[in-house]
């Protein structure tokens, strides 16, 4: 066995399928009323759960079951058993879908995702302990803002690639207890990542970060969506999905449905991380790419065609949403490509305002043949 008798007697069949509920797995069966059958999709894995632990063959069973546990999240069967007796932890679950195989990353994205928790961690922090709204956090921080991702353990789980924090709550026996902090801190991330996602979705849709801006006293800060970009890979190109899972001992009704940011919203966090809030600049550039949309006031006026594809600069590379100011003629043949669905080629001068980015005076545009 893997560990002692005594310890896993110690596992009853509520803790282990309290910590499978708030891990991912779900009841698909049972055999004959003596053990309930779970599953964790998309992984297809399954542990088979006693209803008592009278059995005789109780141990063996959740020896089993344990050494399923440790193999599918990638963590010693010591820390498994604490895990599931560990009723007063707050975990967050954080998907993300690198390019590699299911459970892998690449040291670069690993990098990045694990700057980008703790960086989540922070903002959460910070907003809850000065219940303000700033977009741009300062150096010095509270106390007990630093302190906060230092005592968040972090694991990797099943999945594309997982990460897994656990906060352990604090324990108070008083008479009316308070809401310890740090589950006041995951609670206002919860809300701070809902208020991001619909301003990413917003955002992506007018190729505009005003609605970031705009929801700044809910949370949203640049180091916030940097850190959303950051698990979005190195390239911030890929979705991240995130869950949470309350600790038991410390109910609430607050749904522990998914969070998921697409990889359109997470490229439009990147803009956000990089722009807002800063001075207008302006340089040559040259921008490939295809019109997501087209806008302008009357058939005879100049318009705007708001194209994604990628910048180049003096300074490299990047992948924007850029605003195109075209002249009439120009507006036209922009229109054409749009419905037929070609890339375009256009010169002039990028100006990243703090809003959105600019391409105008725009010096060249050309539709590229097939």
């Amino acid at each position: 066995m893997i560990a002692s008798r005594t310890d896993l007697e110690r596992l009853t069949p509520g803790d282990i399928e309290r910590y499978l509920r708030t891990s991912g797995w779900r009841p698909v069966g049972d055999l004959t009323g003596r053990a309930t059958i779970w599953a964790l999709e998309p992984d297809d894995l399954e542990v088979i759960v006693p209803v008592s632990s009278r059995f005789r063959d109780y141990p063996q069973r959740v020896n089993d079951l344990i050494r399923t546990l440790a193999e599918a999240e990638s963590r010693p069967e010591s820390q498994i058993i604490h895990s599931v007796t560990a009723s007063y932890v707050d975990r967050q679950y954080i998907r993300t879908f690198p390019d590699a195989p299911s459970g892998m990353i690449s040291a670069a994205d690993a990098a990045e995702a694990f700057q980008g928790v703790r960086e989540l961690l922070i903002a959460a922090a910070y907003a809850e302990e000065t219940q303000r709204g700033e977009l741009v956090l300062p150096r010095r921080k509270p106390k007990i803002v630093e302190e906060f991702p230092a005592r968040t353990l972090v694991t990797t789980g099943p999945g594309s690639f997982v990460i897994a924090t656990h906060i352990e709550l604090p324990r108070n026996d008083t008479l009316f207890p308070a809401t310890p902090f740090e589950r006041r801190a995951l609670v206002k991330l919860r809300e701070m990542l809902l208020s991001t996602q619909a301003a990413a979705a917003e955002a992506d849709e007018n190729a505009d970060l005003s609605p970031f801006a705009e929801r700044v006293d809910e949370g949203i800060s640049k180091t916030l969506c940097r850190a959303l970009a950051r698990l979005g890979g190195t390239d911030r190109d890929q979705p991240v999905e995130m869950r949470f899972a309350w600790a038991e001992d410390e109910p609430t009704d607050l749904s522990t449905a998914p969070i998921r940011f697409e990889a359109e919203q997470i490229t439009m966090l990147r803009h956000a991380a990089d722009d807002l809030g800063r001075k207008e600049t302006s340089e040559e550039a040259v921008l490939h790419g295809r019109i997501q949309g087209l806008r302008r006031e009357g058939p005879d006026q100049p318009g705007w065609a708001v194209v994604r594809g990628q910048v180049s600069t003096k300074r490299g590379d990047l992948q924007r949403q850029v605003w195109v100011e075209l002249p009439s003629d120009d507006y036209d043949r922009a229109l054409r490509a749009h419905g037929q669905g070609l890339e375009v080629r256009a010169a002039g001068a990028l100006r990243r305002t703090g809003r959105r980015t600019e391409l105008r005076p725009v010096s060249l545009f050309r539709v590229l043949p097939t």
